[in-house]
């Protein structure tokens, strides 16, 4: 499981990535990425200080997350440039909100 395990900060640069030297280990924890916006503002949070930039997030399972900061905005990719996305989205949605989910017509789905 991804939330028992700690991941590796990585600064991405122009020709490589290296382990982000200020903060290099981070843990997640479920409430974390109960939604897109839980995890954005997550990372705004611990990321207040970074310098503007690419960085993503390494676990044992592969990248958790990629994400560029650009002043006190945070953009959180979908995709590698390889078109295999990132483990966080499998987190993000109704199932692990807790709330219910409605179709279009005000009634809840089966």
């Amino acid at each position: 499981m991804v939330f028992s395990d700690k991941m590796t900060v990585m600064q991405v640069r122009p020709n490589y990535s290296i382990v982000y030297q200020f903060k290099p280990l981070l843990k997640i924890e479920r409430k974390h990425v109960k939604t897109q916006k839980h995890f954005v503002g997550f990372i705004k949070d611990i990321a207040t200080n970074w310098k503007d930039g690419d960085y993503f997030l390494k676990s044992p399972k592969g990248t958790f997350a990629y994400f560029t900061i650009d002043g006190s905005r945070v953009k959180l990719l979908k995709k590698s440039k390889m078109g295999k996305e990132y483990l966080c989205w499998q987190y993000f949605g109704p199932a692990n909100s807790g709330k219910k989910s409605y179709n279009g017509n005000g009634k809840r789905r089966a």
